[in-house]
């Protein structure tokens, strides 16, 4: 029997299939470029309220176990912020803040597929709502600032209200400057007196000499 026809169709079905094997394996390296495809806020971005959470999306899908992600605030200094949620292609990263500027958010993605991407998103807030400023950012409490504010208010007019004791102290006081002030006179004036009874009676010594 002629076996030269089954050889043939082995050998054009290992060729189909080397084929097909080659066509994936250059297709594979140019899917597996995992890339950012948007943020929330966006990259330069600034907002008049800090927003609760950052959202990034990518073109693949996110290896959630090797993901890092670092936020620094307008000094620098990293902020101590919760793990990041994850939905498919995106993560969601929730916010704290220290003082109004400009944030940064850097991180390290790796896609199902084994690509990488690092990249960071920076973006500016003009305000911080209650409630998401870090651990000992939070601003003076208005208590304080309420409190100092009434004081002024209602200072000349604790001063025209003052208690009936303080009223008598103070009449007390200008009457004993007063009384001060008279026998001081007098003194003055017995002291003069004396030295002129004094003057008047050497003068007298004098000319009776």
């Amino acid at each position: 029997m002629d076996r030269t026809p089954i050889k043939r169709a082995a050998a054009l079905a290992l060729a189909g299939l080397g084929g097909g094997l080659l066509t994936l394996g250059l297709a594979a390296p140019a899917s597996a470029h995992a890339a950012l495809t948007g943020t929330d806020p966006e990259d330069g971005a600034t907002v008049a309220e800090a927003p609760a959470e950052v959202t990034a999306s990518f073109s693949e899908i996110l290896d959630e176990a090797s993901t890092e992600i670092a936020v620094t605030d307008p000094s620098g200094a990293v902020v101590d912020v919760a793990d990041p949620g994850y939905d498919g292609d995106t993560f969601i990263q929730p916010m704290l803040y220290t003082t109004p500027g400009e944030y940064t958010l850097a991180f390290r993605v790796i896609s199902e597929d084994g690509h990488r991407v690092d990249d960071a998103i920076s973006f500016t807030v003009e305000s911080i709502p209650e409630g998401l400023y870090a651990p000992g950012s939070e601003p003076a409490t208005d208590a304080t600032t309420d409190a100092e504010a009434t004081a002024e208010a209602t200072g000349p007019a604790t001063q025209e209200a003052s208690s009936p004791e303080a009223e008598q102290a103070a009449e007390d006081s200008n009457t004993g400057a007063a009384l001060a002030a008279i026998l001081l006179g007098v003194l003055v004036v017995v002291v003069g007196g004396v030295v002129l009874v004094k003057v008047v009676g050497r003068k007298g010594k004098e000319d009776e000499s």
